[in-house]
């Protein structure tokens, strides 16, 4: 009997090891930040504050010699306990299967391939509380409801095509005459390349009928259009080791423009009415940014430009520029210090009481695992 048993243990522990293990994994960011004019309206406050830290599980079990299951369930972590980061709320996740060579189709809620075509190359404040780009541009969504697919990079010789359909399922839409009620109701899509040894990445990007903001009217959930052009480029293969470049360029507008009767009701978060506004509102955006390592050390400097200038019919334009500088020291991998000074202008955050430009300095680390 002894040995039944000891058999049955050891072909269970076998079955267990043939099956991938999840990996688990997260990312903590926390600062000490002096905020001066934080509410454009002369106050300073002093911040400690959580960075998109997160916690997750993902994996891949191989179901055939070409097929597998993949999956991710990611949850927000509030570092600081309290902040932007409320305590797991839900992050990206998904379900999927993936061919091996093709590419993988996944069912769930994460970014969209809009908002990835730009990356830290671009952002060199990527989810600062303050400063991350999200704060100025249009098209920095994570969606709901959505079945995406995503071919393998080897496929066609380092070019990557991603797609994404989302599912409105009847969720109200303010600012569009269209119903949000079929398969598709939006769509996110992209094209990359990438070439290391060549140091060069490149990608563009178009969003249709997805919902998103915008920050210079405090616009929540506006149903529209775009297109994201984005790229880098590391010098080391020019014999320039260290520095690399990064740049955006955007453009956004309402996908159906609002009846003058829809829009009487409607007002932006200060209250101003939208009918001579919101039915031609557009933003076009750019940045440029810039990267360098020191060799042989655990230091890199980074500065960044991006400006965002949003137009509508009877309305002045709103431009907000944002302008800064990081330092990182990179212990290993895992974790880095980090240091930013930053200023931010919101042109019309003008006349009494108001002043239009908020700076940030910060002091930060972040851990990896």
């Amino acid at each position: 009997m002894k040995k039944l048993l000891l058999a049955a243990a050891v072909a269970a522990m076998g079955v267990s090891a043939a099956q991938a293990a999840p990996t688990l994994y997260g990312k903590l960011n926390v600062s000490l930040d002096q905020v001066d004019n934080h509410d454009f309206k002369g106050n300073d406050v002093t911040e400690v504050s959580s960075h998109a830290s997160r916690l997750g599980v993902k994996g891949e079990e191989k179901l055939t010699d070409n097929l597998s299951a993949v999956y991710q369930a990611e949850w927000a972590v509030s570092t600081d306990g309290s902040g932007s980061d409320t305590d797991w709320s839900t992050r990206n996740r998904y379900l999927g299967l993936k061919w091996a060579g093709i590419g993988t189709l996944k069912a769930g809620q994460y970014d969209s391939y809009f908002k990835t075509a730009a990356g830290n190359a671009q952002d060199i404040f990527n989810d600062h509380t303050r400063l991350d780009i999200t704060k100025m541009l249009h098209g920095e969504e994570r969606l709901k409801n959505v079945i995406g697919f995503e071919t393998d990079k080897k496929l066609l010789g380092g070019l990557q095509f991603n797609i994404m359909a989302q599912q409105g399922e009847n969720s109200a839409s303010d600012y569009t005459t269209e119903e949000r009620d079929s398969f598709g109701d939006a769509v996110s899509t992209s094209l990359s390349y990438e070439n290391k040894d060549l140091g060069l990445a490149l990608a563009v990007a178009a969003n249709m009928g997805v919902q998103g903001d915008y920050a210079a009217y405090k616009l929540k959930d506006v149903e529209s259009d775009a297109v994201r052009v984005t790229g880098s480029y590391n010098f080391k293969a020019a014999g320039l080791s260290g520095l690399t470049l990064g740049a955006l360029w955007q453009q956004a507008e309402l996908s159906d423009s609002p009846s003058a009767a829809q829009l009487a009701t409607m007002t932006d978060a200060d209250g101003k009415a939208l009918v001579t506004q919101a039915a031609s509102l557009e933003e076009e955006a750019m940045g440029i940014t810039a990267a360098y390592k020191f060799a042989d050390t655990p230091w890199t400097v980074k500065a960044e430009y991006i400006t965002a200038e949003t137009t509508a019919t009877g309305a002045k334009d709103r431009t907000i520029d944002q302008y800064g500088l990081g330092v990182d020291y990179q212990f290993n991998k895992q974790a880095r210090m980090y240091g930013i000074v930053a200023s931010q202008e919101k042109d019309w955050e003008t006349g009494v009481g108001k002043d239009d430009t908020m700076t940030v300095f910060g002091l930060g680390m972040e851990y990896s695992f």
